[in-house]
């Protein structure tokens, strides 16, 4: 019993971690190189469709994307 309660934990897990990797979240992680949890005008310009938006997403105007401004991404 104890390990039918284990795999169903495991397959949980790895359902909500598949669920967590939207493609914004995976498109933010890609560009944001150095980690810092922004993306940077210099990180943005990896990709044309975030770029074109950069000063419509930098909603508080200091050359950087925190992931909740991300948020508001249309690709």
């Amino acid at each position: 019993m104890k390990q039918l309660i284990a795999a169903f934990s495991l397959i949980f897990l790895a359902v909500s971690a598949t669920a967590l990797a939207s493609p914004t979240n995976v498109r933010f992680a890609h560009l944001d190189k150095d980690m810092d949890g922004k993306i940077s005008i210099s990180e943005a310009t990896q990709d044309k469709v975030v770029m074109k938006q950069f000063a419509d997403l930098d909603n508080n105007d200091d050359d950087m994307i925190s992931k909740s401004e991300f948020g508001s991404f249309k690709p």
